[in-house]
């Protein structure tokens, strides 16, 4: 899908707000900062592969009392909803003690313990910088940004306020980190291409192919024997 937007952003006047912006029909990949949108690439069939690995991979390593949310609205303040691809939060209800209670239409960045980012060549400086500071800026403990197409991947931590780097892999190495929990991220397989299914019709040209009948040899003939008279001697048998 691309990026589909309701008609009304054009007739929008002034900042917008959290609530506008959630009002706002689109497809998941537009965002507020500070009152302004941002719109980004549209996921594709890679991208969205190597997020399904990636929330797979955390899903397994995480440990009891949290869990892998996401793409979600992630509230870091006033008029200002980021949606990262993966969310660690605490599992719903271990703060309140109701395991029935209903998922937040917007989490706030209190509630995140670390947050994911898949990125590709046609994302700029705005997913692979920007909105990191924006996570530091709300005191999100942990990141992780994957580059499906490098591929790399780097882990930071919240130090003094800023992000400082404590894990990096890159092409097919395997990123390891032990904080928050420990995760091991294999980036060949991350983004690896989807394995063409065998196709189980058999050749169109299966007959042409196939090895020709061996021909028959006709049946031998008997040829009758016809008595002849030689003068002087006896008779012959005369064959074809």
């Amino acid at each position: 899908m691309g990026n589909q937007l309701d008609s009304s952003v054009f007739d929008h006047a002034g900042p917008w707000t959290e609530a506008a912006y959630l009002a706002l029909q689109h497809d998941g990949r537009v965002e507020v900062v500070d009152g302004t949108l941002l719109i980004g690439p549209g996921a594709h069939p890679r991208r969205t592969r190597a997020i399904e690995r990636l929330r797979a991979a955390v899903a397994e390593a995480l440990p009891g009392g949290l869990v892998a949310r996401g793409p979600v609205p992630l509230r870091l303040g006033p008029d200002c909803v980021l949606v990262p691809d993966l969310v660690v939060t605490a599992a719903p209800g271990e703060d309140a003690g109701d395991g029935d209670a209903a998922e937040p239409e917007v989490l706030d960045a209190a509630a995140a313990l670390m947050v994911f980012e898949v990125v590709g060549s046609d994302h700029g400086a705005t997913d692979r910088s920007f909105k990191l500071q924006l996570y530091a800026r709300s005191r999100i403990p942990y990141s992780l940004l994957v580059d499906h197409d490098a591929p790399f991947a780097v882990a930071d931590m919240i130090i003094g306020g800023r992000y400082h780097e404590y894990a990096r892999a890159g092409g097919d190495e395997t990123l390891l980190i032990e904080e928050p929990f420990r995760l091991e991220l294999d980036l060949g397989e991350l983004t690896a291409p989807e394995p063409t299914p065998p196709d189980p019709s058999p050749p169109a040209d299966a007959d042409q192919t196939a090895a020709p009948e061996a021909e028959v040899a006709p049946p031998t003939q008997a040829i009758p024997v016809v008595p002849t008279e030689e003068p002087g001697g006896p008779a012959r048998s005369v064959t074809a």
